[in-house]
C-alpha cells in the first residue's frame, strides 16, 4: 500500500481553493482504492472527521507533525500553486496544480518577480504538473515555467444544487423583476466595471454584482455605480449559496466578463439552472464555455448592450439550447475530478 498526502489546508476557506476541497474530499472517501492509503493536510478541527482509514496532519502544526510521521509518503500532492509547505524524501514524488499564473498580470515590479522565482522554484522542485484547464497549460508553457516537467490537464468540478431555487435575497423586493445577475470577488481583473456603463442600454433590467467587496477595488465600482448606475445596480457584498442558486434560477441572463480566469465555475453554474450566459472572449473562458455561451468581442458599452439584448431575445429557458447548455455543464463534475487524480496518483505510483 502506498501512501498519498493530500495537501487540503484550505479545506475550510471560504475561496475557490476551498470548494475544490472540499468537493474532492466528498468524492475521494466515498472511493475503494485498496493499493493508496491516504493522508490529509487540514485544519486541526476537522481531524478525525471522516474516519479512522485516512492519517492527519494539522495544517496548524504541520511541520512537527509530519517530523514524527513515521510512514514513508511515496506521492505528495500539493493543490495549489501557493502552498506552505513541501515534504516527503528525495524518494516523494512530487505532483505540484497549478491554478493560474494571474500574478503575471496582476503584480508589478518587485512583488511579480518574487511570484515568478517562487512559481519557478516550486515547478522545478515537482515531479508532475497538472492545471485546471488547457489555457493554464499553454500560459505555464509559453511563459517558461514548464521547466520540461511532465503534465496533465484535469478540469475543475462544479457543485451546484440545481435541482432547488434557493432563497430569494432580501436585497431583491419583487420576484418578478427583470434582472441579470454576475459574481466573484470585486477585484478589477473580473472586469465588473464594464457591465455598468452597458446597463445605460438596457434601461427595463437592473444588474446585480455579488460577491466578497473587501478588495480596494470595490471603493472605485461603487464610485461608478452612483454616477452611471443609473439607480439599477447594485453591488451586494457576498451571498449564500442558496441566494446564488435563487438568482441563477431567476436571472435573465448570467453576465461574466472576467479578463483573467483559470477555470470559471460561475459559467458552468448558470447553465446548470439553463440561464443564458454571456461572457468575455478571453482567458479560459471561451474553452470552458465552448459555444454554450455569446461572446462579447469588445467591451464598448452599446455593442456590449446589443450582444444581450439579441442573446436574450430569443432564450427560453425550457428550450433545446437551454438543455444542451446544461447537459454540457455536466460533464464538469467531482466524480470525475476525483476519478482522474486517482488514476494519476496510480500511473506516478508504478
Amino acid at each position: 500500500m502506498k501512501n498519498v498526502l493530500i495537501d487540503f489546508s484550505h479545506y475550510a476557506d471560504l475561496c475557490g481553493f476551498g470548494e475544490i476541497a472540499r468537493n474532492y474530499m466528498a468524492e475521494l472517501i466515498q472511493m475503494d482504492v485498496p493499493e493508496l492509503h491516504f493522508v490529509f493536510i487540514l485544519p486541526k478541527k476537522y481531524r478525525g472527521a471522516f474516519g479512522d482509514k485516512y492519517d492527519y496532519i494539522d495544517r496548524e502544526d504541520k511541520a512537527a507533525q509530519l517530523r514524527k510521521y513515521d510512514k514513508h509518503i511515496d506521492l505528495w500532492h500539493a493543490t495549489d500553486q501557493l502552498y506552505h509547505m513541501r515534504g516527503g524524501d528525495k524518494d516523494t514524488i512530487q505532483l505540484l496544480t497549478v491554478h493560474d499564473l494571474n500574478f503575471l498580470s496582476e503584480k508589478k515590479n518587485i512583488h511579480k518577480w518574487k511570484s515568478i522565482i517562487r512559481t519557478r522554484y516550486r515547478v522545478r522542485h515537482s515531479d508532475y504538473l497538472t492545471t485546471i484547464s488547457h489555457y493554464v497549460a499553454d500560459d505555464i508553457e509559453r511563459n517558461g515555467f514548464r521547466l520540461g516537467k511532465p503534465l496533465d490537464v484535469i478540469y475543475n468540478g462544479v457543485n451546484s444544487d440545481e435541482g432547488s431555487l434557493g432563497r430569494q435575497p432580501s436585497f431583491i423586493a419583487n420576484a418578478d423583476e427583470k434582472f441579470f445577475f454576475t459574481i466573484g470577488q470585486i477585484r478589477e481583473k473580473k472586469n465588473f466595471h464594464k457591465l455598468v456603463p452597458m446597463m445605460k442600454y438596457l434601461k427595463d433590467y437592473k444588474l446585480y454584482i455579488c460577491g466578497d467587496d473587501h478588495f480596494r477595488f470595490a471603493k472605485p465600482l461603487r464610485a461608478l455605480i452612483e454616477s452611471e448606475g443609473d439607480g439599477r445596480v447594485v453591488l451586494t457584498g457576498k451571498i449564500s449559496d442558496e441566494e446564488k442558486s435563487w438568482l441563477y434560477a431567476h436571472a435573465a441572463a448570467f453576465l461574466f466578463p472576467s479578463r483573467l480566469e483559470g477555470f470559471g465555475i460561475p459559467v458552468l453554474e448558470a447553465m446548470r439552472y439553463r440561464c443564458k450566459v454571456f461572457s468575455s472572449r478571453l482567458s479560459s473562458l471561451p474553452e470552458v464555455c465552448g459555444e454554450h455561451a455569446d461572446y462579447w468581442d469588445d467591451f464598448d458599452p452599446e455593442r456590449m448592450a446589443e450582444v444581450v439584448r439579441n442573446g436574450i431575445s430569443t432564450w427560453q429557458r425550457e428550450s433545446q439550447e437551454a438543455t444542451d447548455c446544461r447537459e454540457y455543464s455536466l460533464k464538469f463534475n467531482y466524480k470525475n475530478y476525483a476519478k482522474q487524480y486517482v488514476e494519476l496518483y496510480k500511473k506516478l505510483l508504478k
